[in-house]
């Protein structure tokens, strides 16, 4: 009796460690088509010179520079195999580099690639009451956590006030201009009761909010916003409790 007894639990743990593997190879898979497809995606990306702030500096403003270059989005190539396309997103040195969608809803990049393929890690997009051409005062857009860090998964290391000091900029190109996303701000909120507003009454109530993004923030920032200024929200997925959000936000500079 005591062999059949260990025969089954032994057969019950075998079973476990073979579920566990294929899940998790499984997982592996789906993460792998994902950053395969970003990979290969052709970009049609030149380089140019310009005048612009590098991602290592804290500065807002940009600055002189002959050794500094700026990615160029070969857009009216790119429009034509993915016709949700409105922007690009960068973080230079992370996996941040994907094309920014946008649909009628906020269910459909959520779910799917930048060329509509049913994909669970879906795409980087732009809420979809919010202007194409990134002309909201305030501007949403959301992305997955990948458990490969992929998507918007390097969002996670601004809780550490280092990665901000040595990451303070990301860059927000779309077909008409190029931005650096100054990053100021970044807080773990409610999906539903601390959702970013998309409108605000005036400007006091506009600069009520960043000193209040401000007051909350998980890094600390010098970078000063003006009624004049519009935010970017970042939002993805964490898990510090049920319906939590990571959100980081910056301001649009032109340049």
């Amino acid at each position: 009796m005591k062999k059949v007894i260990l025969r089954v639990i032994l057969g019950i743990c075998i079973a476990a460690v073979v579920t566990f593997a294929v899940l998790l190879v499984r997982e592996l898979y789906i993460d792998w088509q994902s950053r395969s497809f970003y990979d290969n995606l052709v970009v049609g990306i030149e380089t140019r010179p310009d005048d612009f702030v590098s991602a290592g500096t804290s500065s807002s403003e940009p600055q002189d520079s002959d050794e500094q270059w700026v990615p160029y989005v070969e857009f009216d190539a790119l429009s034509s195999r993915f016709p949700g396309i409105v922007g690009w997103l960068r973080l230079e040195g992370s996996p941040i580099d994907y094309p920014i969608m946008q649909s009628i809803d906020n269910h459909y990049f959520l779910v799917r690639l930048p060329d509509g393929t049913a994909h669970r890690n879906g795409s980087i997009f732009l809420d979809y009451r919010n202007k194409s051409d990134f002309s909201n005062k305030s501007i949403l857009i959301f992305g997955h956590e990948t458990r490969a860090g992929d998507m918007f998964g390097t969002l996670k290391s601004y809780r550490n006030q280092e990665f901000f000091d040595e990451n303070p900029v990301m860059y927000l190109h779309t077909p008409d201009k190029d931005y650096m996303l100054v990053l100021f701000a970044g807080h773990v909120a409610h999906s539903v009761r601390d959702h970013p507003p998309l409108d605000f009454v005036d400007d006091e109530d506009f600069l009520d909010y960043i000193r209040h993004l401000k007051s909350i923030s998980v890094f600390e920032s010098d970078v000063e916003v003006s009624a004049d200024d519009r935010i970017v929200s970042l939002v993805t997925c964490t898990y510090d409790f049920s319906n939590a959000r990571l959100i980081v936000v910056g301001k649009l500079v032109e340049f």
